[in-house]
């Protein structure tokens, strides 16, 4: 199974090359899941409802009042919008959010901090297996918890789990910019101890510290291949033991 988390900024940037992989990946039978995320969309969404953005260490406050419009905006909005693009495309895909409940399970993160924003604890296998053959998956990174509440997760974090608990043969973490940047330069690799060095030095910040700390955590779990890039055909940065 190969695992691509792609941002909400990202998605209206896939070219060609990006759909052409993914013909490629069907034609060769990988299971291809992608998870998305959306924040551009939710945080719009929060200003025209007045209602403030915080992030913590990269990751979304969320409270209650806020939740039911994350995921309005995850699976009803960006998901269908994602699916399209597909179709445009003439790729066959499943809108998994569209056609049935998250197969994430989660528990809070941190409720007091966080809000409704969660943690993955599991995965649905029955409905995993279920997924279609010959159709790339589309799925939210929102999950589920033992009392039905949705809960916010980071998508960075979500796709490492889903690759975690899987098995997955590749995970990849496509966003808006090439790799690792030091001075708009790409770092090629890098392993835990060059990574600590740059969040020290604030030269990783903001949502790429999520993103490293969600690699390194596959990587240790067994994930083969992680990479973080812009494009499918980049080599971006390489994340490394």
């Amino acid at each position: 199974m190969i695992i691509i988390k792609i941002g909400g900024n990202a998605i209206s940037k896939l070219d060609n090359a990006f759909f052409d992989q993914m013909r490629t990946w069907l034609a060769q039978h990988e299971q291809v899941v992608i998870v998305h995320g959306g924040g551009q969309m939710i945080t719009s969404a929060s200003e025209f409802f007045n209602f403030p953005t915080k992030k913590i260490d990269g990751i979304r406050v969320t409270p209650k009042r806020l939740i039911t419009l994350t995921a309005q905006i995850l699976d009803q909005v960006v998901q269908p919008m994602f699916a399209q693009r597909f179709k445009d495309h003439g790729i066959p895909c499943y809108a998994l959010n569209q056609n049935q409940e998250s197969i994430l399970y989660g528990e809070y993160l941190d409720q007091a901090k966080y809000g409704e924003v969660g943690k993955i604890t599991g995965v649905n296998k029955q409905a995993l297996a279920n997924l279609p053959q010959g159709k790339v998956t589309i799925m939210s990174s929102l999950a589920i918890d033992d009392q039905g509440h949705t809960l916010n997760v980071n998508a960075d974090t979500a796709a490492q789990s889903l690759a975690t608990l899987t098995n997955a043969e590749e995970l990849i973490l496509l966003t808006d910019v090439p790799g690792v940047l030091i001075d708009q330069v790409i770092v090629d690799r890098i392993n835990p101890q060059k990574a600590a060095e740059m969040i020290d030095a604030q030269q990783i910040t903001a949502g790429m510290v999520p993103k490293i700390k969600s690699a390194f955590t596959a990587l240790n779990a067994g994930v083969a291949k992680i990479t973080i890039t812009n494009h499918l055909d980049h080599s971006g940065t390489e994340i490394m033991l």
